[in-house]
Order: structure tokens, then sequence, then C-alpha cells
């Protein structure tokens, strides 16, 4: 227990403590995102897959290792960037990017946004929570009715802001995942040039793939194409 406890308030044990959460959230993303694309496929199977998804046992693991692993990635982030202002509490007199990417640099704001926009999404697709912004069509979804879940997706989207935050949420998660992929990449070892070009190749297709799959469901069902 107390090796347990010194290596969680270690800056090294932080570290390790994001990369795996981060490779838990990576892994849910995708298959999040496969998942969902079978709303292409009809209403049964989407019904299929949401009563798959209802089963108790998936359904509750699912949902403590998802939020078990957010909860952890932000507070084992937090104590990293805690552990930088205190030892450097001043900011550098002149200071150069070349080492860090504009994904590393602004992974501070699109980890807030990519929260916010979990917690608003599952509660549009689970509570049909209003916010104001629109007048959803019936409040209460019955477990494993995915597509009536889509069927308020699209009358949420139908309101250009809420259209608008979800292109710009999934743009923030394409910065997020670009980055936290490439970082797991190097972890695995892939550190001599050709290495890392590989790397990029790898976050590159992960991210595309993700994105894409995300805002080709959000597009469908602005533009009412799903059924």
């Amino acid at each position: 227990m107390n090796f347990l406890l010194s290596f969680w308030r270690s800056t090294v044990g932080a570290k390790v403590v994001v990369a795996v959460t981060g490779l838990i959230l990576l892994g849910f993303t995708l298959f999040h995102m496969i998942g969902n694309l079978q709303v292409f496929l009809g209403a049964d199977e989407m019904n299929t897959y949401g009563a798959f998804l209802h089963k108790p046992e998936i359904l509750w693991a699912g949902r403590a290792v998802v939020f078990g692993s957010i909860g952890l990635h932000i507070v084992a982030q937090a104590k990293l960037v805690a552990a930088t202002a205190i030892a450097r509490p001043t900011g550098y007199r002149k200071w150069n990017a070349k080492a860090s990417t504009i994904y590393s640099r602004t992974m501070k704001y699109t980890g807030p946004i990519i929260l916010i926009f979990f917690v608003l999404h599952l509660l549009n697709l689970t509570t049909g929570a209003e916010f104001g912004f629109y007048v959803h069509p019936e409040p209460y979804l019955q477990d494993g009715n995915v597509p009536r879940a889509f069927e308020n997706l699209t009358s949420l989207l139908g309101n250009p802001l809420w259209a608008t935050f979800y292109i710009v949420a999934n743009l923030a998660l394409a910065s997020h995942l670009w980055h936290g992929a490439f970082s797991m990449t190097k972890t695995l070892g892939l550190s001599g040039v050709r290495q890392l070009r590989l790397a990029r190749v790898i976050a590159s297709v992960f991210t595309l793939t993700v994105t894409g799959g995300n805002i080709a469901i959000t597009t469908a069902c602005v533009l009412h194409l799903v059924k």
C-alpha cells in the first residue's frame, strides 16, 4: 500500500497513470465510434447493439472503466501541471516551441472542451436534457433504444449552436487524440527518426479514422440522413 501511495505521489507515477488511462480512452473512442457507425445500417442493427451495451455486466463494467479512467486521467494530469508550476514559478524569458507541437501545447484547452462535450453528449442521449437550446421530443429513453437516442441527437443538431459545438468538440478531440496516440507510440520505445515518422503516421491514421467516423455520424444527423 505504501509503495502504491508513493508511486501515485511521484511524477513518474502520475505520468504512467496518464499514459495507461490515455491508452484505455483511446481504445474507448475507437470502439465507441465503430459501434455508432451501425446507425447507417438501420434501427434493427442499432437496437441489437444497444441491447448488448445495456447488459448489466457490460454496462456497469464499461462505465466503471471509462469513468474511472477519465477521473484518474484528469487528476494525474493536474498533478503534473501543478508539479511543473512549482518547479518553474516564473515563465521563460524567451521560449522556443521547436520541441513541442501545437497539439501538445493545446492539450490544456482541448481536454476541458472534451470533458464538457462528454458530459453534455451523455446527458443529451440518455436523459434528454434540454439546456435551453432545443425542445426535446421525448425526455425519457427506454434502455436499449439507441435509434431513439439518435433521433434525439438529430433534433438537437438541428440547432446551429449545438451543431457547431459538436463539430468544434470533435476537432478538439482530434487534436487531443493525435497527441495522445503519438505520445503512446513514443512511450512504447519509438524514438529514432524513422520510428518517429512511423509514430506520426500511426497517430494520424488513428485520429482521422475516429474523427472522420464521428463527424460522418454528426453530419448525417444534421442532414437528416439517419432514419
